[in-house]
């Protein structure tokens, strides 16, 4: 998993945030399970080569999962850059929420 997902699996009990506090980008404040993990879109990095981020920023808009993130923020990018950022990246991109399939684990 993410670094975020360790933390918040691992660490869920750390009151210091020290785990939080090591990573590159660093949420405001800590998430109190996975399911509480957000990401964001990466507006600091080139369109074509951006990401979303866990956490939470002022100022920009937050999704539940990195692939909302990147269908939400990043609609018409070409590269798959923020999809192939994802731990378990999708082998096409969806191009719009209506897009997405899920399917039953055999």
């Amino acid at each position: 998993g993410t670094n975020a997902e360790c933390c918040a699996g691992e660490y869920s009990t750390q009151t210091s945030g020290a785990c939080y506090a090591g990573m590159a980008n660093a949420p405001s404040a800590a998430p109190s399970a996975v399911a509480d993990i957000k990401y964001y879109p990466d507006y600091d990095t080139d369109y074509e080569d951006a990401t979303c981020l866990p956490g939470k920023m002022n100022g920009r808009p937050s999704f539940d999962s990195m692939a909302e993130c990147c269908i939400g923020a990043y609609p018409a990018q070409t590269s798959g850059a923020c999809f192939a950022g994802m731990d378990s990246p999708p082998t096409v991109a969806p191009t719009t929420e209506a897009d997405k399939k899920w399917f039953k684990d055999p």
